[in-house]
């Protein structure tokens, strides 16, 4: 017996909304409460949404999206890059919103005031589609300064004061913040550090990798004051159980008890793995109850989907030099590793050595440093795909040449 592919209540894509979202009822109720402060005018620390891949960060960003428009708030979202400008990335995402506060025709003085400062940093920033294309009013005449931080703290103060003005509140969504630089992060936080006290309906709600916290602290020495960080790791057992079971259940399949003990072991609750296991039993399990010799089958092929899926586009395009340090860091088995050891597996004398090779690794998102001179993965199990498909390799020196010798001299 096969399941109808079409009935298959699972969503093993990124960021998509799983069929039944579990264990996020204590952030949800939080989150709740930050809008609920903020429209009536109380201010709230920004939630951060903070955890590995596959936790379902973006997942419970949407959902937080969704709450916020059931209220009536304007939403506006930006997923960052790596080579993405923060700056202007702002400034398109306040333009969408003084839109959706009201139409221009009805802005009063403080919506005016938006539309006046959104031309001056199209013409100052050279950022174009920012003008709004209302007439314009002496009263809310205003002008770009060329700095960020003043800009942009003029810019959501008044967004603020005129989503207030119309009785509505806006929140500025971005996900991987760990992408952000410095110097258009610091001007960020900056105006919201304003905009709370001024206690204005506008918000950040950002979700990243655990590096975020230190992107933050890098960038405004208060920023740890401003933001209320929304811990996200792997499900409980119970709650990890349900995710399967819940889904198969409305669609007329049930699971042994001895099937979800042995898919929440494999997933080690991890949401997004829970969705690729749970779509593999819908695919080829032999029927309902779904048996315990059911999930042990389907078990490596889910494992050689992650494989070929998740983690290889990881590993992929990595230099050398970067993916024997992963290696290294793999075949030390820890939650997080110390940099002298990782130094140590790869042969060389010093971590200073590996330096540049873990700071890039750090930028591109694959590893972060939970505190000074250690390691860890930001993708779970990986460590574990590392030591399964890649040999341990020794850094090799490279060979001094004649001209080297030369130079010293």
């Amino acid at each position: 017996m096969r399941f109808d592919p079409v009935s298959n209540p699972y969503t093993p894509g990124a960021g998509q909304a799983p069929p039944l979202l579990t264990g996020r009822d204590d952030e949800l109720a939080r989150f709740d409460a930050t809008l609920s402060r903020l429209t009536r005018g109380r201010p709230a620390q920004c939630p951060l949404v903070v955890g590995l891949r596959g936790v379902g960060k973006t997942v419970l960003l949407n959902e937080f999206a969704r709450r916020a428009v059931a209220r009536d708030w304007v939403v506006v979202d930006h997923e960052l890059t790596a080579t993405g400008d923060l700056f202007a990335t702002t400034t398109r995402l306040v333009r969408d919103a003084v839109l959706q506060v009201a139409p221009p025709g009805a802005w009063r003085a403080a919506g005016q005031r938006v539309g006046a400062l959104l031309r001056s940093i199209e013409v100052s920033y050279e950022l174009a589609g920012l003008s709004v294309g209302v007439a314009r009013s002496e009263e809310a005449d205003a002008r770009a300064s060329m700095d960020m931080a003043r800009d942009l703290t003029e810019l959501l103060v008044s967004l603020g004061e005129a989503a207030r003005d119309h009785g509505r509140g806006v929140a500025l969504l971005f996900d991987e913040l760990q992408f952000a630089s410095t110097a258009p992060l610091g001007a960020l936080v900056t105006a919201l550090h304003k905009v709370a006290q001024r206690e204005l309906p506008v918000t950040l709600v950002a979700a990243g990798l655990p590096q975020t916290r230190g992107v933050l602290a890098e960038a405004a020495s208060y920023a740890e004051r401003m933001f209320a960080p929304v811990e996200v790791g792997p499900l409980s057992d119970a709650d990890a159980k349900r995710a399967l079971a819940e889904p198969a259940e409305r669609e007329g399949v049930q699971y042994d008890e001895g099937a979800l003990l042995r898919a929440v072991a494999f997933t080690e609750g991890y949401p997004y793995f829970l969705q690729v296991f749970g779509d593999h039993v819908w695919r080829y399990a032999a029927g309902t109850p779904v048996a315990a010799e059911d999930a042990e089958r389907i078990a490596p092929l889910v494992r050689d989907s992650l494989d070929r899926g998740f983690f290889v586009f990881r590993t992929d395009r990595l230099p050398v030099a970067q993916r024997r340090y992963l290696r290294a860091m793999a075949e030390l088995r820890g939650s997080e590793v110390s940099s002298g050891d990782i130094a140590t597996q790869l042969g060389m004398r010093s971590s200073a050595q590996a330096g540049q090779t873990r700071d890039a690794l750090i930028r591109k998102g694959l590893i972060y440093s939970p505190r000074l001179g250690r390691a860890a993965f930001t993708v779970p199990q990986f460590d574990d795909y590392l030591r399964r498909h890649f040999e341990l390799e020794r850094h090799e020196p490279r060979a001094r040449r004649p001209s080297d010798a030369a130079r010293d001299r």
